[in-house]
Parts: C-alpha cells; structure tokens; sequence
C-alpha cells in the first residue's frame, strides 16, 4: 500500500505542477501577437482615458521620485479598473514594477523567454511622446486574455506603459493567423516537430494553443490536457450535452467555426468557446478563443456553501449517469468538461474500481481500497464504506494551491453498486491570523534551533498544514536555494518562486520591515476556480525576510491587513 501511496502522491505532485506551471504562463503576458494598426473601433475615449493613467504615473514619478513610483505601481491600489502601470528599465529590460505579474518584476528579470521578447518589443517601441502596440493581455475586470492596446512612454531612461482592451473581432483573425502559423510550420518542418512544438506551453499565446488531430481523429497535440493525446476527438462532449468533437471532426480544407462550451485556462471557468478548425494534409490544426458572457450568472459553486454543494454535484451527477448511461457518463466525468470550482467526480463500479477520475486518471483500473493517505489513514477503505443514503470522509490529500496534503472533506454514495464521490477543501476561519502565526512560529524555531534546522523542518510536507508555505528570503535579498527536500517549506514540485531560488527578489519584497508587512498580488486560479489573490506576509528578521501567503478568490484587501 505504501508503494501505491508513494505513486499516487508522485502522480498528484506531478500532475498539479504541470498543472500550476501552465496555469502561470497563462496569467502572465502570452507572446505578442503580430496585429493590424488599430481599428477605429477603439474609442478615442479609452486611448485618453490610458494616456492620462500613464502621464499621472509620470507626474508622480516626477514629484516623489523613484522608489515612492515603484512602490505605489506595485500596490493593488494603483491599479484602475482594467488598466495597470509596467514601469521599465530599457536598457536592461527589467521591469520595476508589474503589479499584475510580479514574479516577473526584479533583477532575476522576466520568467519566460515569452516575456522577454514582450519586455524588448516595448523597449523598442517606447518614445517621448508615446506610442502604441497591441498584444494579448489578461483583463483584469474579467480574468479572459483579450487585445490590450497599450500606450508606452519613456521618460528619464524609463519606460511607462498601461493600456485598455481592443475589439472582440480580433480573436478571430488571431486564431486563424494561429493555426496558419502551425501548418506553415509543419509544412516546413515535418509532423514529429509540430507535435513537439505544440505539446509545450511556450507554443502558446494568450488563450490560444494549438489542439493537432490526426487523420484518423486522434489527438496528436494538446499542451493543455495531455490526457487527450491518444484518444479521438469524435468521443469528445460538452458539458451540455454537444456532440463538439463530432463536428470539429468535420474539419474541410476551407476551414469552419465550432461553438461550444468548454474551461477557459486562464479564468478555469467554463465558458463558451469559438474554435476555427482546419483540415490541412488529412490532418486538423484548431484553437479558438473564449466568449464568455459578462452578464452571465456567476457558477453556482461560487460563494456556495461547500458541504452543501458538494452533495449537490455527485446527486447531480448520478443524475446524468440515470438519464445518460454508463459510457456517456464516464466520457464527459473523466473529462476537464466537468470540473466545477475544485469538484471533480471520482468514481468506481460495483467491484470498488475505478471507472472515473478526470485530475488522476492513472487511477482508472485500480482498487479504491488501495488508497491510503499520506497520514497512513486507509481512506480508500472508508470511502468504499459508502452506503446508498451517502457517508463523509475527512482525509489528507494534496492541496490544489500548495500542493502540500491537507484537510479535505469528501461525500460518497452508493448508486447501483457504484461509488460516486467528490470533496472540498475546508478553509479556515481565520487564515490571515493563522497565516501570521505562521510565519511567526517560524521566526521562533530559527531563534531556538538555527537556520538549518528550520529550513529541515518546512522543507518537510509533514509539517505543512496544506494551507500555507513557507519561504526564505537570505541577506543579500535572494530567494532561498534548494534543500535536499526542496526550497525552505517549500517541496520541490510546489509553486510560488520555485524556478527562482537563488534569484534575486523584486523590490516590494524588500520592503518588508521587523513589525511586518501585508503584499498583495493577483494570482492564477485552479481547476474552476475564480483567480486569486495572494495575500502575502512578510517579516524581516536577523537580516532574513521570512514570507508566506494564502490565496482568496476575494480581490479587495481585507481591512486587518490594510
């Protein structure tokens, strides 16, 4: 049993870091996409509404100087609806402040050869009077990738640059520009090096990424869900029942448009989708883009009670499986159509065996029984207990945030000799505080037993309440470098800076003082979830900075830590 723990805890880990690194590409600014000078269409208003945004930041630069510019621009409070301030060093591209992405703001320079070509593409374009370039953004008012038209400024040696979002037709000139540039590339290239090029996340843009399916219906390329390499895309459903992969299948030489809905990977909900697909060489190139209503009903897991919610989806659940049957059930649950928020559906046939698992599919075949937690709790078992009125099971399972184990709360039932199941992950009340106290339980181990003891212990996951990690900033403002067991409490396989150990910090982590200090930064959401914020404390102490945070769907400061 523990070799079968120890692999799925190695599939979790790895599962959700693919997961965690392509959802932090998403959230940071995708490869510029080659536009046409700006439509009409872009009102007059909104280019003066930005230049005003920039020029008040300049005027402000002007009056208090450097370091009170950068620190306003790397506040939530500097940001004004959609708009947003990068403040630029040309001459070495590095940015100074990026409030929206700021693991990108720093010495250690931009994370991604991605925003490195953008950072040198608003180098080149700034000039003292201003001009304008487009690219894909993410928009904050809505959490979707859209053309942002952006007004970039130098002055004294830096560059100033916000911007506001385009028209929506673009999308579409943009995904076909897409998927001529993916077929221009095999035709160039051969099938073995598109497959190769589509499959990674730098292949990318914005929301746009390259699904390849071959001449029989197989997916070749998917550099979002990987599960579906593999499998045909005619077997493919909507969440609403819409046979799409039918129809995307009907792909002509001439190209067509497919709508459907389906989880858009920057805001994880799901949202309606426009898809060009296009038989090139018996094979198909696609991507599209999403069109989510800004009037539409939020979720129905948003704000919802969880236990009760909870119980709502697996009912529901078992619902379809009556009204479905068995195979169409299991093709749209062991797909990303039927995440909701951090719910999935976990489920086995009457011998215990799993026959659903859309986050683990490794598991499909296997005996639930078999599972045992990372406590040596036999979860698998008492889930198996499952009676037909339903049980709850409190277990330890990896968090999707911190991919640490935490408590999580899961409903099962017994329908047909079936288990049907799914979890939450239960907050707790005051996290802000325990956060703090987090950090602070920390400071006092480094002050009883040294550095390297307390590095030791949250470098362990056993001593993470899944909720909260732990890292290490040294004396010459450098992220922690990696322990035998990863960065300090932070696992190897885990978020935050991990690809920055031994980089040097931005300056608002700086910033932190003895008595300690509140950071608050946009974060990518999971798996449905809203994006977050990650509410960030800081404390300076014996020349270190110790940090941790805790992540909210909620964008506004609360008043505690204001």
């Amino acid at each position: 049993m523990h070799n079968r723990l120890c692999a799925v805890g190695r599939g979790v880990a790895l599962f959700l870091a693919l997961v965690l690194v392509f959802l932090s590409a998403c959230s940071v600014v995708p490869a510029p996409t080659e536009l046409p000078e700006p439509a009409p269409a872009v009102a007059d208003d909104d280019d003066a509404l930005t230049r005003a945004y920039v020029m008040a930041a300049i005027e402000r630069y002007d009056r208090e100087g450097r370091d009170a510019t950068v620190a306003y621009y790397s506040g939530l409070e500097s940001m004004q609806g959609e708009r947003f301030m990068l403040i630029m060093d040309p001459a070495t591209t590095t940015a100074l402040a990026w409030i929206q992405y700021p693991s990108n703001v720093g010495p250690q320079g931009p994370t991604s050869e991605v925003i490195a070509r953008l950072f040198k593409r608003i180098a080149a374009a700034a000039t003292p009077e201003g001009s304008w370039i487009e690219y894909q953004n993410l928009n904050p008012l809505n959490s979707r990738t859209e053309p942002s038209r952006n007004l970039v400024v130098l002055h004294d040696g830096l560059v100033f640059s916000a911007g506001h979002f385009g028209i929506l037709e673009k999308y579409e000139q943009g995904a076909k520009n897409y998927v001529a540039a993916a077929i221009e590339r095999y035709d160039k290239e051969g099938l073995d090096a598109v497959i190769t090029r589509y499959n990674s996340r730098e292949s990318m843009d914005g929301q746009y990424y390259l699904f390849l399916i071959g001449a029989d219906d197989i997916y070749l390329a998917h550099p979002i869900f990987p599960h579906l390499i593999g499998t045909d895309i005619k077997d493919v459903v909507g969440s609403n029942g819409y046979e799409l992969g039918k129809e995307i299948a009907k792909a002509t030489e001439e190209g067509h448009w497919v709508g459907y809905l389906w989880p858009n990977p920057v805001t994880n909900r799901e949202e309606a989708k426009s898809t060009f697909v296009l038989r090139h060489d018996g094979l198909i190139f696609a991507t599209g883009f999403y069109t989510a209503d800004d009037d539409a009903e939020p979720p129905a897991w948003l704000g919802a009670d969880p236990r009760e919610y909870t119980v709502t989806y697996v009912r529901q659940a078992i619902e379809r499986y009556t009204n479905d049957g068995l195979e169409a059930f299991k093709a749209y649950y062991n797909s990303v159509s039927a995440f909701q928020g951090e719910w999935y559906l976990f489920v086995t046939d009457a011998s215990d065996i799993y026959i659903v698992h859309p986050l683990l599919p490794n598991l499909i075949g296997t005996d639930i029984k078999d599972v045992v937690g990372a406590n040596g709790y036999e979860l698998g078992k008492e889930i198996a207990r499952a009676t037909e009125e339903g049980h709850w099971i409190d277990y330890l399972w990896p968090h999707p945030v911190t991919l640490w184990n935490a408590p999580k709360s899961s409903f099962a039932v017994r329908h047909d000799g079936m288990i049907f199941a799914s979890g939450f992950y239960p907050v707790p009340e005051d996290v802000a505080a325990q956060t703090k106290a987090f950090v602070h339980a920390a400071i006092d181990l480094y002050d009883k037993e040294g550095r390297e003891a307390m590095v030791a212990y949250y470098s362990d996951p056993a001593n993470s309440d899944g909720v909260r990690f732990l890292q290490l900033i040294d004396e010459n403002g450098i992220f922690a470098p990696p322990t035998e067991g990863g960065l300090a409490g932070v696992p190897a396989a885990a978020l935050n800076f991990p690809d920055f150990a031994g980089e040097e910090v931005g300056p608002q982590f700086l910033t932190a003082t003895e008595e300690g200090i509140w950071l608050h930064f946009p974060y990518p959401g999971l798996f449905g979830s809203q994006n977050y914020v990650a509410h960030t404390w800081l404390v300076r102490h014996d020349g270190l900075i110790f940090m941790s945070a805790y992540f909210d769907v909620e964008p506004s400061v609360p008043e505690s830590e204001q």
